[in-house]
């Protein structure tokens, strides 16, 4: 009976073993293949900030209403970004149902910010925001939010939880006030990379 709880835990701990050893390969493999989608120039460290969300997302939307309630939206979206090959600028595509935007940004040096413009072309929306990373967190301003023209702000913060996994939460603050609510969060996953690159 021994010999035979002996090979029983000697074949678990062998197909645990292999399974870690599978995810941890197609893990590095997904990774690795995030070359298609850019690399960042090394230069000045900045320029890498948005490394970490390079390759194709899935993200659930969750709304927030004014008394907190949260709603987690039925449809999600799917992200595309990638660096250009200058290394310097960087491109997001944002694609849900009946709906698709897409930003530009680079790094200004001389201010220590991300400058992009925004458009939303069905929409007819554009807009000029900023972002800055500060204690490893992205945080973004959009004046008036991303039509240019509401009578409030819109600023997303996001926090790197893995490299497989972010969280952007979205505040919103009417003109003249100095209050900041949230009105979204949402989740990002990483889905496979296609060995082509970015599909915007």
């Amino acid at each position: 009976m021994k010999n035979i709880a002996k090979r029983t835990s000697t074949f678990t701990s062998a197909l645990t073993m292999l399974a870690c050893s599978t995810l941890a390969s197609a893990q590095t493999e997904n990774h690795a293949s995030l070359h298609a989608y850019g690399m960042p120039d090394t230069s000045v460290e900045a320029f890498s900030d948005y490394a970490f969300k390079r390759g194709e997302w899935q993200a659930t939307m969750t709304s927030i209403d004014a008394d907190g309630t949260r709603r987690q939206l039925q449809s999600k979206a799917l992200i595309t970004t990638f660096y250009h090959s200058d290394g310097r600028t960087v491109q997001t595509c944002f694609n849900a149902p009946n709906f698709h935007s897409t930003d530009v940004r680079a790094f200004d040096e001389t201010t220590g910010l991300w400058r992009a413009q925004f458009l939303n072309a069905r929409a007819q929306r554009w807009n000029d925001i900023t972002s800055r990373k500060n204690d490893g967190v992205l945080e973004t301003l959009v004046p008036g939010g991303y039509a240019g023209t509401e009578a409030f702000d819109v600023k997303t913060v996001v926090s790197v939880i893995n490299p497989d996994q972010f969280v952007s939460k979205v505040f919103r603050r009417q003109h003249g006030s100095e209050n900041w609510v949230q009105t979204f969060e949402l989740t990002y996953d990483r889905i496979e990379n296609t060995p082509t690159g970015p599909r915007c």
